[in-house]
């Protein structure tokens, strides 16, 4: 067994062993202490998944943590300005940010999408890939229809995932909106989703790992898919 492959498992058994803890919260939600989102990509590698989505590029720094594992990554990220979304760099900051990633992520065959989450996701088939993380804007809306959609796309055994486990209060075309926390809250709890996972605890102990901006994931199950939702369910 090489380095990388052993420190793969490493990371993936410390996110498998946090997946056995019992929540003691009626939610449903356990935190998995020491680890963040940079672990994911081998959690997800050990779980046998081979093709996934990232809505949110940015510079693609972070995609090429999924692609360094050797996924079919779908990058989608529409790099252009709109009403409810004002960033700081202006156009010309985000037509620099997609030719970074651009060349970036073009040894590992990264499929880049320049379209909004809800233009791209129509041109996935239902149950088509093994896991989607989820970072584009963070406003109630949109982060409610990426969950609503793009679960659809994921098979039953995937994983839906995203960042920015957070709110504030701030307006949809604020730069720093963050709605994360109120919509994913109510997404589990509409779809009475049992177990689902924060990565880091909400006060690390002293030498954990602690990402600033926690992840979140869950497991697709046929139990909690309702109709229009990939399976026919309840």
């Amino acid at each position: 067994m090489g380095k990388d492959e052993r420190y793969c498992r490493k990371i993936s058994m410390t996110i498998e062993k946090g997946m056995k803890i019992k929540s003691d919260r009626r939610d449903g939600r356990i935190e998995i202490p020491n680890c963040g989102r940079n672990d994911l990509p081998a959690f997800f590698k050990r779980m046998g998944y081979k093709i996934g989505v990232e809505i949110g590029v940015d510079k693609g720094e972070f995609t090429e943590k999924f692609c360094k594992e050797g996924f079919r990554i779908y990058g989608i990220d529409p790099w252009r300005l709109y009403s409810d979304y004002l960033y700081t760099g202006g156009q010309k900051g985000l037509d620099t940010n997609y030719k970074y990633a651009e060349e970036l992520l073009a040894p590992y065959g990264c499929v880049l999408m320049r379209k909004t989450s809800m233009e791209a996701v129509k041109d996935f088939r239902d149950e088509s890939v093994d896991f989607v993380y989820i970072d584009g804007h963070h406003g109630f809306r949109y982060v409610a229809e990426d969950l609503w959609e793009w679960s659809k796309k994921v098979r039953v055994g995937g994983v839906i995932s995203g960042h920015d486990y957070a709110m504030n209060t701030k307006p949809p075309y604020h730069p720093y909106t963050l709605h994360t926390k109120f919509v994913v809250d109510a997404f589990v709890k509409a779809l009475k989703i049992r177990d689902w996972y924060i990565l880091g605890r909400y006060e690390a102990l002293p030498g954990e790992i602690r990402d600033s901006w926690r992840s979140w994931f869950w497991i697709k199950e046929e139990s909690y898919i309702v109709p229009g939702l990939g399976v026919s369910g309840q």
